[in-house]
């Protein structure tokens, strides 16, 4: 069965296109990762049954619903924690989903930036073994909270990215395969570049370039940690 069957929660709003708030008034649903995003998602917490996730950036809870739907079904003690100071000004309606679904046993939400909760995380010792990064989506933000979260991340956690095309977010992508061990693991979406229009295409073949190095795929993207190595202290490669 499809993450869709699961939760009714989310088939709703999906198909909907609303979100409802704690008065259960709805909300235009925006901001929300599509479906087959959710899906794989979904998948890939069935797949590796990771004792806690979490995930920066909530918004109207989709991404957490998917997670929170593998947890439970998984049956298990997993547990999700969002980052998000955000959620008032999505009405709420991500944690509302989560306790209509009744998935909120399951779920910490740290109502702060990221660049405060995740060091605490960290200093409290906390062993993250999935993260889905979906938060402000400049370069430095990006880059915080991928830096954080590797760190709590033992070797053979899976680290996602939404909204890959975007320059910033693209950008960390290439940072964390040149400046830590890291492999790309196929969770079932493919790729789909950015501005791969059919004369892009004729070029492509006839220069016989690598699309990664001129487009940037608007897929989820997922990396297994290989290994805890870290650079030497003046270590440098281009990006």
């Amino acid at each position: 069965m499809s993450l869709l069957d699961k939760s009714t929660v989310l088939r709703e709003m999906l198909q909907s296109g609303t979100a409802l708030d704690d008065q259960g008034v709805p909300h235009e649903l925006h901001s929300h990762i599509p479906a087959r995003f959710a899906e794989a998602l979904y998948r890939t917490v069935m797949a590796r049954r990771p004792p806690l996730v979490i995930e920066v950036g909530m918004a109207m809870g989709c991404s957490t619903l998917a997670v929170l739907t593998a947890l439970e079904e998984i049956g298990e003690q997993g547990r999700l924690i969002s980052i998000d100071p955000y959620q008032p000004a999505y009405k709420n309606c991500g944690l509302a989903a989560v306790r209509r679904a009744g998935l909120a046993a399951r779920h910490t939400h740290i109502a702060e930036p990221d660049f405060l909760a995740l060091p605490r995380l960290l200093a409290e010792g906390t062993r993250v073994d999935l993260a889905y990064i979906d938060g402000n989506h400049t370069f430095d933000f990006a880059l915080l909270d991928f830096w954080y979260l590797d760190r709590m991340s033992p070797v053979g956690a899976v680290v996602a990215f939404n909204d890959c095309a975007m320059p910033a977010v693209h950008k960390v992508i290439k940072f964390l395969l040149t400046h830590r061990r890291y492999d790309e693991i196929d969770v079932g979406l493919g790729s789909s570049y950015v501005g791969y229009t059919g004369v892009r295409r004729i070029v492509r073949r006839l220069t016989r370039a690598n699309p990664q190095t001129f487009y940037r795929n608007f897929s989820d993207r997922y990396f297994e940690k290989k290994d805890n190595w870290e650079p030497k202290w003046d270590f440098f490669a281009a990006f």
